[in-house]
């Protein structure tokens, strides 16, 4: 595998997807780096398959605990100050707030697939690796995704 060329294909999607999910450009530059540093220090372990869906695996992952972690050190600060704890999800910055409202009330598992789907552009096969899931219940996770927002959104697009 040749990791200079790969950097250079998916560096961009990779931070633009975690861009998108945090709504943070310097927390998204610093998981992307961190993406390709892993996927640099275990290029030896990869044997076959997509890389773009091993490294969006790794960025998920780290997704996952960077927001996980963000939690608690709200949480935690919150305690300290004598405030109750209230966890923000940063993850949607969207120009549509009923978009938003929508995403943010998705299951996390379906919210994930779409984001994949729709912000990082991966193929069915490519989002059953990174979540770990077979194809099929792909295809259902974005079949609900999709059906809840058309539901969501649709009176919102008609016209009044």
């Amino acid at each position: 595998m040749d990791f200079h060329a790969l950097f250079d294909a998916q560096y961009a999607p990779v931070y633009r997807y975690l861009a998108h999910r945090l709504g943070d450009r310097a927390a998204a530059e610093d998981l992307a780096a961190e993406t390709f540093l892993r996927a640099y220090a275990a290029r030896s372990g990869f044997v076959d398959g997509s890389p773009r869906a091993w490294l969006f695996t790794i960025a998920t992952n780290l997704l996952r605990d960077h927001t996980r972690g963000a939690g608690r050190r709200q949480a935690a600060l919150a305690e300290w100050a004598g405030h109750p704890a209230t966890v923000a999800e940063p993850e949607f910055e969207l120009p549509d707030p009923h978009l938003a409202v929508a995403l943010a009330a998705l299951r996390a598992e379906e919210r994930e697939a779409l984001l994949l789907f729709a912000w990082a552009d991966l193929t069915y096969e490519e989002i059953a690796v990174v979540t770990g899931v077979a194809i099929g219940t792909v295809r259902s996770r974005l079949a609900r995704a999709r059906a809840h927002l058309t539901a969501e959104l649709a009176p919102e697009r008609s016209p009044k």
